[in-house]
């Protein structure tokens, strides 16, 4: 084997590695997103449990996580490069979110046993 032709073979293995790398990112993200959308089912059991009343902050943040989540699982079916950068932009808003229900479901909880 030549040089070139060495050179040619661990290119393509690279360039195949590469691409593998990607996919398993996505399916990564693709996890993650399902890991997501359990939470947000979650949260809305919690919210929908028990004696508690709803308020409508809750329901209004339940309904925007959902939304993020949405627009997370839109962009993940976007070209492979991407789809482990959507899924960590979106990581924050999503975390942040979930604090904000939790918290309301609690108020919520706190104010029904008053």
């Amino acid at each position: 084997m030549t040089p070139e032709e060495r050179i040619a073979r661990l290119e393509a293995q690279i360039e195949r590695l590469e691409q593998r790398e990607a996919e398993l990112r996505k399916q990564v993200a693709a996890a993650q997103l399902d890991q997501w959308y359990a939470r947000i089912e979650d949260l809305e059991v919690q919210a929908h449990l028990g004696a508690m009343e709803t308020s409508d902050k809750v329901k209004d943040l339940l309904e925007q996580t959902r939304h993020r989540w949405h627009d997370a699982k839109a962009q993940l079916m976007k070209p492979t490069e991407v789809a482990g950068d959507v899924v960590e932009s979106v990581r924050k808003g999503l975390d942040d979110l979930f604090g904000d229900v939790r918290k309301a479901i609690v108020d919520a909880r706190d104010k029904a046993r008053r």
